[in-house]
Order: C-alpha cells, then structure tokens, then sequence
C-alpha cells in the first residue's frame, strides 16, 4: 500500500502543473496581501495570518485541481489498464489516490501557512502573533491559524471525496476539473438559494452546502471552548455548530467515498 502512496505522489509530484500551483498559491497570498498594504486596510498583521490571508479558498481549488486529474487522467491516457494488472486491488488503488489527495491538502496547508505568516509579517501593521485577539476569545494568531488550517482540511477531505466520485465517473479529465471547480465554487450560491428553505424545513441544515460554513462558525466555536455564555452564537445562521458541522461533512466524505470505492470496483476499462 506504501507504494502505491508513494507512486501516485510522485507522478503528481514530477507533473509541472502541480508545482505551479503551489507556487501560484505562495504569489497569490503575498500579492493580496501587498494589496491590503496599498489599499491600506484597517488589519495588523497578527489579523491576517490568523485567517491564513483569506486564501483558504485558493488552497481548496488547487487540491480540487489535482483530485479530479489523478482518477480523470488514468482513463484520458489509457494508463488505468498498466495500474490494475498490479498485484493490487482496485480498491486499494483508489484509496491510495485519495489518500495521496489528503496527503497534498496538508501539504498545501503547510505552504499557505507559512506563507501567510511571512507575507502579513513583511507587508501589514506588525504585532505580536503570540498576544491574545480580542474577536477570537482571547486566542493568539498562531492559534487562531492552526484551527483555520485545520477546519480547511475538514472541508478538503470533503471536496477531495467528491472530486475523486467525479473523476471516477467521468472520464473526461477536463470535464471532471470543471465539475469539481463547479462544486467548490457553487456552494456558495446554493447557500443563499437554501437558507430561507432551511428557516422552515429544518432537516436541510444537514445539507453539506450548509455544513460547508464552518469556516464561519470558527469565532463561536473558540467563544464555546471559553464557557463565554453571553456571546452571541453565529452557528444559529446554519443552525448547527461547528461540531455538527465537522462530523456531518465527515460522515458525508465517507458517504460518497463508499459509493466511489464500489463504481470504480465495478468501472470497465476496455474501453480506456
């Protein structure tokens, strides 16, 4: 199983696509930040990396990017029939590839980590990422950026897991980048078409639309863990918390990585 891990990172790893994304995600995140330094926006730097810059959004694109080709691209070449006549069975193969995905969202969150950290360190209004801030209950930036990193990932297993069933199913490496992109982007939009149904049904907050705020749902969380009773709760917008909202997206990602395993375990090639 190790070496099937290890050949799925390589083979993304030796593609010229992979490393000009990350590095277009390191440029990205010292290019809005040196904006917000022109613009002269109203936050220190110790508010900015906490948020990771706001390029958590950018990070989740490329991992969606390099999901949906590392399924896609096996039928697109012709080359899902050289992987199968291993000694492996195609459910390992498949989990070595989404693990690989997992393995690839953290190391994008590492690079945006640090990223942000030396972009709102050179560019914004200094401070100390180790003092306590006041809208997060206390917490420090460095703080503050692990459990934003760390929710990011959640939402990453989540968009990796649907990817994966796109590309599994199409075999269009192109058409399965645009209805990834189309997943990750178009969330937003049904959240807003959704919002006034779930006022009235509530079952649909369990809808992973919904689940997928729970970025948002990070300042109430840290207010949560500080016993603060008197905060004002932002979960009630979504009308879960974060909790709910951590495990419903797991519960969602091994959902459809399940019915992924057994399309894939069922795929003919001969035509590939």
């Amino acid at each position: 199983m190790s070496a099937l891990i290890t050949n799925e990172w390589l083979k993304l790893a030796k593609k010229k696509t992979t490393g000009f994304l990350f590095l277009f995600l390191v440029v990205a995140t010292f290019g809005v930040t040196l904006l917000m330094k022109l613009a002269k926006v109203t936050m220190t730097a110790p508010q900015s990396f906490a948020q990771l810059s706001g390029m958590s959004s950018f990070l989740n694109l490329v991992i969606v990017i390099l999901t949906a080709s590392i399924v896609a691209e096996e039928f697109t070449k012709g080359t899902i029939k050289f992987l199968l006549i291993r000694p492996f069975s195609r459910s390992q193969i498949l989990l070595s590839k989404w693990i690989t995905c997992i393995l690839y969202a953290l190391f994008g969150t590492f690079i945006l980590w640090m990223s942000s950290f030396l972009a709102s360190y050179l560019f914004l209004k200094n401070g100390s990422f180790t003092t306590g801030l006041t809208e997060f209950g206390g917490w420090n930036a460095i703080e503050v950026s692990l459990l934003y990193g760390a929710t990011n990932l959640l939402m990453l297993v989540f968009y990796s897991s649907v990817t994966l069933f796109i590309s599994a199913v199409i075999r269009s490496q192109s058409l399965a980048v645009g209805l990834g992109i189309g997943v990750l982007f178009g969330s937003s939009m049904m959240n807003v078409l959704l919002f006034t149904l779930m006022e009235k049904q509530n079952w649909l907050r369990w809808n992973p639309f919904n689940l997928l705020n729970i970025r948002e749902a990070i300042p109430d969380f840290i207010q949560m863990l500080q016993g603060n009773k008197a905060w004002t709760s932002a979960s009630t917008n979504y009308l879960v918390n974060y909790w709910q909202m951590g495990l419903g997206l797991l519960l969602f990602s091994t959902v459809i990585y399940l019915i992924t395993n057994w399309l894939f375990a069922k795929r003919d090639v001969a035509l590939s």
